[in-house]
């Protein structure tokens, strides 16, 4: 053997040598990590992985360290200078940000410390699935101080164990956001579905048949009811724009103030007035709109009145004839203060009232994007029925079968309720 395939021999050795040691030692780093001093609260993906660069400045023996992670999701930038009171983190950032699509060690010279001195740092680039998202460095007071090939290879496979637990971390964080997203959503539903009526009222004369079909957990529609002390029934349906647990918790604010608001037996007008009035400003400001509409109805006489801010328009038909109720006043939320007109009515023997949510109306075909409306509810009650749970199933089989395959897009309510009294 030639003294120059001896010593490629013995090179190709020795790197062997080197990456089983450097591989053996950023092992042992992994199993001292948990066990390194608490790390400096600075960021939150930087903070999870300081220990590793306080692992990697005890392996190459370097008094500095820092990590910088590039801004995601609206989130700024992350940043951890170890310790933190020798290099103000500025006179690095320009550098670090330009490291983004360099693949090799990186170096810094001549970096300003806090009392005046100069630093020499050296950076790898964090990137997890061909994907830069920051840097990690160690710096050296020594301006003359080179890192070795050891020193190297361990800067570049911690570097790599760095990026993947920044991955695993922010994996990890994502999952318990979702979490705690679906246990909230959660706890939003059951506290809509607890507002929403157990049943429908029993009064003599009436009878009353509802339904509630969110298009997700929770939603933006409610329905209720309450027995005024002038013996009448009160029923209103509010409808929150969105969807989600924003629209969810306003549907609940907004279903118990018009239910405190009906005890005080107030007419549907002045109920919506009072009602706009409190809620016009924290709408406002939190940019919410919600639809409402509240009829009152005395059970002896058939006599109604009916009030209703920008809800789709009310269906009542008297002698086999359909009539509106159209919206009187803008949407909750619209305008500060504002009187719904009062829209009044008598009800005979086996005439009806339908209340409904845009839900129902605005579902689209299926394939063609049609809406079903109000003349597709209209052709969905039957004509001959046995009660009003029929005719409810009958629309919400009607919308079914208009929307196909699709799921519902929006909240979806119904309530129908006949006038069984007046006859002599």
């Amino acid at each position: 053997m030639t003294n120059e395939a001896f010593y490629r021999d013995r090179i190709r050795q020795l790197e062997a040598e080197l990456d089983d040691l450097t591989a053996a030692l950023a092992q042992a780093w992994d199993q001292l990590v948990p066990f390194l001093q608490e790390t400096p609260q600075k960021a939150n993906s930087g903070r999870e992985i300081a220990p590793v660069i306080e692992a990697l400045m005890t392996a190459v023996d370097a008094p500095l360290g820092a990590i910088f992670l590039l801004p995601r999701e609206g989130q700024p930038s992350e940043w951890v200078v170890l310790p933190d009171d020798v290099v103000f983190f500025q006179t690095l950032e320009k550098f670090l940000a330009a490291l983004v699509n360099q693949t090799e060690p990186q170096y810094a010279l001549q970096v300003p410390t806090h009392y005046g001195g100069l630093t020499r740092w050296v950076f790898m680039p964090l990137v997890a699935s061909g994907e830069a998202i920051g840097a990690i460095g160690v710096g050296f007071d020594d301006a003359t101080r080179e890192l070795s090939a050891l020193d190297s290879r361990m800067l570049s496979r911690m570097s790599e164990r760095a990026a993947h637990q920044v991955i695993a971390a922010r994996l990890e964080e994502t999952r318990a956001r979702e979490a705690k997203l679906m246990h909230e959503l959660e706890i939003a539903g059951m506290i809509q579905r607890s507002i929403q009526p157990a049943s429908e009222p029993r009064v003599p004369n009436l009878e009353i048949a509802a339904e509630w079909l969110p298009a997700s957990n929770v939603g933006g529609d409610a329905w209720g009811w309450v027995m005024q002390p002038s013996g009448r029934l009160a029923c209103f349906m509010v409808d929150v724009a969105g969807k989600g647990l924003p629209a969810a918790l306003a549907a609940v604010s907004l279903h118990t103030a018009l239910r405190l608001v009906l005890r005080l037996d107030m007419t549907p007008a002045e109920t919506l007035q009072a009602i706009n009035w409190e809620f016009y400003e924290p709408y406002t400001n939190a940019d919410i709109l919600a639809t409402a509409m509240v009829i009152a109805i005395d059970p002896h006489t058939g006599t109604f009145e009916h009030a209703n801010a920008g809800h789709p328009p009310t269906l009542v038909r008297n002698n086999r004839q359909w009539h509106t109720l159209p919206a009187t006043m803008p949407p909750l939320g619209v305008l500060p203060d504002v009187l719904p007109q009062a829209q009044t009515g008598v009800l005979a023997f086996g005439d009806m009232v339908i209340v409904y949510s845009d839900g129902l109306s605005e579902t689209e075909e299926n394939g063609s994007g049609k809406m079903w409306g109000e003349s597709g509810l209209l052709a969905a009650v039957p004509a001959q029925f046995d009660g009003m749970r029929c005719v409810v199933e009958a629309v919400f089989k009607g919308v079914s079968a208009h929307r196909g395959a699709r799921a519902p897009h929006d909240d979806q309510t119904l309530m129908a309720l006949q006038f069984l009294g007046g006859r002599s």
